[in-house]
């Protein structure tokens, strides 16, 4: 650094320029120690997440108080949801592990936008589009149980069509199953909503 010092003139660009070198200096050590304390934040964050304690404030990195998608898949990737509910550690989520691994959503629930407790045609043509219900009905009763809606949302989230979730996939899925406005964002209250109980 001195040899490129002692090539610039010494005029008065060359003076004002080794005086904003100068005082750049502390700024630049006081944010190293920020960018320092920010990892070791993290750090402590990631062992409270492991311990189901979830900060909003944690997962948005460019802290404007929303949480987009790449943020929510870097969020969850430290988590260990995935990891916990794959039981056979196979990196890959089957239908019972992804329904084991997703109570905490309470999906049937969110299907049942009368509250009535059934998930009938009407609602799942309102979250899936007319032509599911008759897919997903295994039981052909008339309504969704919630085997069978844990079925579908596995269904949907499933974007290769391998009959498996993969991380990616859950994270997405997660993510857009939170995201209540379809703004492509969360806000504090839909993002706590996945990270109840």
């Amino acid at each position: 650094m001195q040899r490129s010092l002692r090539r610039i003139r010494t005029g008065n660009s060359g003076r004002l320029f080794l005086a904003l070198v100068f005082l750049s200096i502390p700024a630049f050590q006081a944010a190293c120690q920020t960018h320092e304390t920010g990892v070791g934040a993290n750090e402590q964050s990631s062992d409270s997440e492991s311990a189901n304690q979830i900060s909003f404030a944690d997962w948005d990195i460019n802290r404007d108080d929303y949480i987009m998608e790449s943020e929510f898949a870097t969020g969850f990737s430290r988590g260990q949801w995935f990891a916990d509910a794959d039981e056979d550690k196979d990196n890959y989520l089957n239908q019972d592990e992804f329904k084991n691994g997703t109570k905490k959503l309470e999906l049937t629930s969110q299907w049942d936008a009368n509250a009535d407790g059934r998930v009938d045609k009407n609602e799942v043509a309102g979250v899936a589009g007319k032509n599911s219900f008759r897919k997903w009905d295994a039981d052909k009763d008339g309504d969704l149980n919630e085997d069978e809606v844990n079925a579908a949302v596995f269904d949907q989230w499933d974007s290769d069509n391998d009959n498996r979730i993969d991380p990616d996939e859950l994270a997405v899925g997660w993510f857009g199953y939170l995201d209540a406005n379809d703004d492509n964002r969360l806000a504090t209250a839909e993002f706590d909503k996945g990270f109840q109980g």
